[in-house]
């Protein structure tokens, strides 16, 4: 389809509703998918949260809860609203000894082939993403992971606009066009993605990350998570005299902007994606999420890709 910048302008105003009208979207029973990580869909979130007593047996899922949601909040008996996480946080944890979310157990990389086959419905998806673009596309931002399949699964797709989020270039998923989306919430704070406190390693941490740097060479491509350990093994990388490392990765942190900084990191020696910084979703702190906004040398894909072990 062919459509000019005002066309896409007059489609949005048309889908454009206010965070309680996309609130009233959700029946009794039906299942609802919030976003992933460190960007989530706050204003439609409150909105459901005010509709607790007309509603019952709404199931949400998650991947890793970052953060508190209202619905949890205005429901501490667990009358209307279950919550369900792929991958259990900190905030998971301490729902789940309350009886108030479930663990649904999966292999990460899988997740796309559970959704695209139906085994895991979706009545209602609400999607945080940056503004549109004149081209009619939304970003998902911080993590393609799940996001694709859920926007091929989901029978209704609310859109939550963040101007706070950083646009995440591809690879490829990165994107939502607005003629795949029903309707559009504009958020009316626009809250960052959460910033999380850079941990601090144990000597412990510290000898394991010795005995890695010990074994890296010249090229090598590099995959960290979170945590203290993993932010030592960066910190000693930016200091070495290692070059020309690579990186495929689950998750981007903190620590790949101090080596990318440093120099030690051009992807030159990857067979796969030369010279790309690869992820599927990123946490981390404002200097992450600022070094990521519209750069060309990070290309975030879905989890199906990133983690394919047969890569």
């Amino acid at each position: 389809m062919n459509f000019n910048s005002s066309t896409y302008y007059e489609e949005y105003k048309k889908k454009l509703i206010t965070p309680d009208q996309a609130a009233k979207l959700v029946k009794s029973g039906d299942w609802v998918q919030y976003g992933e990580f460190v960007c989530q869909p706050k204003a439609c979130d409150a909105a459901l949260a005010k509709r607790k007593d007309e509603l019952e047996d709404v199931k949400f899922r998650l991947v890793t809860m970052s953060w508190l949601p209202e619905v949890c909040k205005a429901d501490p008996e667990r009358e209307s609203f279950v919550m369900n996480d792929w991958h259990f946080s900190g905030v998971s944890r301490m729902l789940q000894e309350k009886d108030l979310c479930n663990y649904i157990p999966i292999t990460y990389h899988e997740g796309p082939t559970i959704y695209d086959r139906g085994y895991t419905p979706v009545d209602v998806s609400f999607q945080a993403v940056t503004a549109m673009d004149k081209n009619g596309f939304f970003n998902i931002s911080t993590s393609n992971s799940l996001a694709p399949c859920i926007n091929r699964s989901a029978k209704i797709k609310v859109a939550e606009v963040n101007t706070s989020l950083p646009v995440c270039l591809g690879g490829y998923g990165e994107s939502i066009h607005i003629s795949d989306i029903d309707y559009i919430v504009e958020s009316p704070d626009n809250p960052p993605p959460l910033n999380l406190p850079v941990v601090s390693g144990t000597d412990a941490d510290k000898k394991i990350a010795e005995l890695i740097l010990a074994d890296m060479r010249d090229g090598d491509c590099l995959q960290l998570g979170i945590g203290g350990m993993p932010n030592l093994v960066g910190e000693m990388i930016s200091k070495s005299d290692l070059k020309d490392l690579g990186v495929h990765t689950e998750m981007l942190c903190d620590s790949f902007v101090d080596m990318y900084e440093a120099g030690k990191l051009t992807g030159k020696r990857k067979n796969i994606d030369p010279g790309k910084i690869v992820y599927t979703f990123a946490m981390g702190s404002k200097k992450l999420y600022d070094f990521l906004d519209h750069n060309p040398a990070c290309a975030i894909f879905p989890v199906d890709y990133t983690n394919d072990p047969y890569l």
